[in-house]
């Protein structure tokens, strides 16, 4: 009998499948379609620092509080409330029709005081908090350490108002990856999850002006989140899940194989439907099969930097002839 249960932040899930934060996860009925499914586990769709500001910055534009600074501090606040109760349904309704994992996602740049709304987030029930961070490391005048702060800052502040487990979704844009994810764990980051696929930019020659790239991930993509997963899951005690160009049931189980406690899905369940989650899960068992393995804890890492023969493989940036057969 195949058992494809794995433990995620301490949380003990069905299968390493996780719907991530999106459209797919945006209400109730969503979340109870991912579970019907057969998902291991849900990312609510994210709140957001940025969005929360900018309306309540739009909606403020229409009126003068100039004179009177009570009134603009109250209206901004019951804003912000506003998103945070509506999130809070959510989380709530959501809870009361399924029994796969919950976990609550918040993306932001700043730890600012709406990190106090996040403890509402854990009393509503999620079983863990997603943390989306991104700083684009654009501002030449602020040195990598700065901007690393600001995670960790985030990280800590996030830590005391909330008890249940807690991660990080972060980019690769960092000078000294494998360090600052060490920090994420020394400051009490129960995971990492590798890598968000942040919003990118094309041109149109034509019209010359900016326009955005595609919006969904392919599977060449999986590469860079294999490899700093191979490199470090064996090294850290952190929990790491796996995200961007994971399309099928291979992909998943590479990852598990470099030592991935789970896998988010996205672009390959809007391009192929939520039903794409049982052939996944059919193809991971069928391996499984193949190789006598009952359970993914028997695999998981066999291929990691600590578990292979030549472990420079996953070190090395350049072509190795020896190695890959490409001079």
């Amino acid at each position: 009998m195949i058992d494809l249960s794995t433990n995620y932040l301490g949380i003990n899930l069905r299968n390493p499948i996780i719907v991530a934060s999106s459209g797919m996860t945006s209400s109730a009925e969503k979340i109870a379609e991912c579970e019907k499914a057969g998902a291991g586990a849900v990312v609510i769709k994210s709140l957001f620092e940025e969005q929360i500001n900018l309306e309540t910055a739009e909606m403020m534009k229409s009126m003068d509080y100039t004179a009177h600074t009570d009134a603009f501090d109250y209206f901004t606040g019951t804003s912000k409330h506003q998103h945070i109760d509506e999130y809070v349904e959510l989380i709530e309704s959501a809870k009361s029709r399924v029994s796969i994992p919950v976990i609550g996602s918040v993306n932001c740049v700043s730890p600012g005081s709406w990190i106090e709304y996040a403890g509402r987030l854990e009393k509503a029930g999620i079983d863990a908090l997603e943390v989306n961070v991104f700083i684009m490391p654009a501002d030449a005048e602020q040195d990598s350490s700065s901007i690393e702060d600001r995670y960790i800052a985030i990280l800590r502040e996030i830590k005391r108002h909330v008890s249940v487990p807690v991660s990080l979704k972060i980019g690769p844009h960092f000078s000294g990856l494998a360090n600052v994810i060490k920090r994420f764990e020394n400051n009490g980051a129960n995971g990492v999850v590798l890598f968000n696929r942040f919003y990118r930019p094309d041109v149109d020659i034509e019209n010359m002006k900016i326009i955005p790239a595609k919006v969904y991930s392919v599977q060449q993509e999986i590469s860079l989140s294999l490899q700093w997963i191979a490199l470090l899951s064996g090294e850290l005690d952190i929990h790491f899940a796996a995200a961007t160009g994971i399309h099928d049931g291979k992909g998943v189980i590479k990852q598990l194989l470099a030592g991935a406690r789970a896998t988010q899905l996205c672009s390959t369940l809007y391009r192929n439907g939520i039903s794409h989650i049982q052939r996944i899960l059919v193809e991971v068992e069928e391996w499984m099969n193949r190789h006598n393995f009952r359970t993914i804890d028997e695999f998981r890492g066999k291929l990691s930097r600590e578990n292979v023969k030549n472990p420079e493989i996953f070190e090395r940036s350049q072509y190795i002839k020896a190695l890959v057969g490409i001079s």
